[in-house]
């Protein structure tokens, strides 16, 4: 469903992400690694690559 304003709604939330980088750490993951799979790396793309 997409609103007036252009969001879209989703099934998805970010309530669980606590969750996700604590598993990380305790697999071992680094503080870069972790920032990159949680969206720095999707970030720093758009900003390289966008106008």
């Amino acid at each position: 469903m997409v609103h007036v304003d252009g969001s879209v709604a989703t099934d998805f939330d970010c309530t669980g992400f606590n969750l996700l980088v604590e598993e990380m750490q305790i697999q071992g993951f680094s503080e870069e690694e972790i920032r990159g799979i949680m969206g720095e790396n999707m970030k720093q793309f758009l900003l390289n690559n966008l106008p």
